[in-house]
Order: structure tokens, then sequence, then C-alpha cells
């Protein structure tokens, strides 16, 4: 069953474009086949189009998917090493994607399968398709759990041979953001204020992109609160996916949905969730 799909267009200077997280990065072996070159975090997709233009469908699914219907063509499999659990893509300029779509927990593998529709020609040899657009779609499904403590929860500053102590974590596949939402998305407040910004498509572009990050993060519709960023015992930045001890009013467990500045907004994290927070806490004791 496919859980969320996120689509857009990008350019294909040379012949491909780029897919990578949209926050964190994470060391993964290197992987090619058919279209597809994927490292840590990191993906390089080839579209066939040269100075064109690749129209791309991104879906994430619970499970491995089936094969995509026609005019598809299967262009590849590998697996991806997601750092954030979050992705978005780019041109070889560097120019990023205003949306992205969530995959699912960070530190987690995924399978994926590339399709394509080369551009078709008809009786008499001509295109009438426009030669110059690539179509191109990348499904998802989440493999296993591949958090570690000892790596991935490492705080920052400690001295070179310092080491994890056993942590017990135990890897898990029953997360929020791996199920079908349950329940309908909370209605949008205000949008910003983009009174003499010069860029007021894309300021509102990115906060409807922030939006329906949160939302996906919390399908439940669980209730949500909002904590300031000093208030959460954080190793690494507290994105999107992410889950941190709240250092006041209970030490709480929370997972991050969004951030505006110092504030976060919040949910009460599940067992999953917080089971990362603990195992942490257990490799590196303060």
């Amino acid at each position: 069953m496919t859980l969320r799909s996120f689509r857009d267009t990008v350019d294909t200077y040379h012949g491909g474009f780029q897919l990578d997280d949209l926050y964190g990065v994470v060391e993964g072996p290197s992987l090619s086949d058919g279209i597809l070159d994927t490292a840590g975090g990191w993906m390089r997709v080839e579209s066939g189009v040269r100075h064109g233009r690749a129209d791309v469908r991104l879906e994430i699914w619970d499970s491995d998917p089936p094969p995509a219907p026609a005019p598809w063509t299967a262009a590849g499999e590998s697996a991806y090493l997601s750092a954030g659990g979050i992705v978005t893509m780019g041109d070889d300029e560097g120019e990023r994607s205003l949306g992205a779509l969530v995959l699912g927990p960070p530190c987690f593998l995924y399978g994926v399968r590339a399709h394509r529709v080369p551009p078709a020609r008809g009786s008499d040899g001509d295109f009438w398709e426009d030669p110059r657009q690539a179509h191109v779609l990348l499904r998802f499904w989440p493999l296993r759990d591949v958090f570690d403590p000892a790596p991935h929860a490492r705080p920052a500053g400690l001295r070179e041979d310092a080491a994890a102590l056993p942590s017990g974590y135990v890897p898990s596949m029953d997360w929020p953001v791996l199920r079908e939402r349950t329940a309908p998305p909370p209605r949008d407040g205000s949008g910003p204020d983009v009174t003499g910004d010069p860029y007021p498509w894309r300021t509102l572009a990115r906060h409807r992109c922030r939006t329906r990050i949160r939302h996906d993060l919390d399908p439940a519709g669980a209730p949500v609160s909002t904590v300031r960023r000093q208030d959460l015992a954080a190793s690494r930045p507290p994105d999107p996916g992410t889950s941190h001890r709240v250092t006041v009013a209970g030490r709480a467990i929370v997972t991050v949905l969004a951030a505006d500045g110092d504030l976060l907004t919040v949910r009460d994290a599940t067992r999953a969730e917080s089971a990362r927070v603990v195992a942490a806490e257990r490799a590196w004791p303060a």
C-alpha cells in the first residue's frame, strides 16, 4: 500500500539528478544498478535526457511494492540508507526542490525500485512526446532498522578513543510513520507573512513543505505541544523525525514534528522512538 507520494520536476543538466537526505548524513556502502547509484544518504539517478527536465514521482510503500503498470519499465533496484528519513531531490548545480518526501524513521535502510518511460516515437519515427522530458518513478519501502547508538548517537566533542557502553537496543519495524494515516491532517493555521518578501512563492512553498512533513510524522493525529530547543537533551540537531528527552517537566521523551527557530512542535514519542533515546543514554551516559 502506498503511504505517501511526492512529485516534482528537476533539471537534468548532465543526464540525471540527485536525491539526498533533507536532514543529516550517514556513512553507507556504494551500490549501483540500472539508472541508480546509491550511497549513504545520497542517490544519483540517470534520466537518459541531457540538458532537459525530469518529471519525477517518489513513493513510499509499507512493504515491497508490485511492479509499476505500463508504460513504466523497470530501470534498476537498490537499497538506500537514510540518515533522517526525509528526502528531497535536486539538480547537478545544487538547486534543491522546495518539497520533500517522508520515507519513515531516521537511520533506516529502504529498498528502492526505479522505473522510467522512454520517450515514445510514432510510426514515422518522429517523437510524439518531448524527447527532452524524462519520466522517472522511484518506489521506496522499509527494509530494516539500522540504528546503532554507538555511531548514530555519539555526543559531539568526545575524544576519539571514547567507546560506547552496551545499550541493549532492539531494532523495531513498529513505527507510526510506517503505518497508514488514521486521522485527517489538522487544519492549517495562517501562513507566514510575506509582506515585502522578494520571493513570496519560495517562502510559501517551504512553509507548505514543513507543514506536510509535520502531518506525515503524526499519522495518528496525536496531541502536540511546544517546547524550547534548549529544553531538549539533544546531542544532535533536533530535526523533524528525531526523538529526544525533555530536561524539564517530568523528563518525557518526545518526537520533533516541526521547528520554528527555538520553538519545536512535538508529540509524545512511541515505544520504538523512545527505545532509541534510552539506548543512547545507556551507550553514552552523562
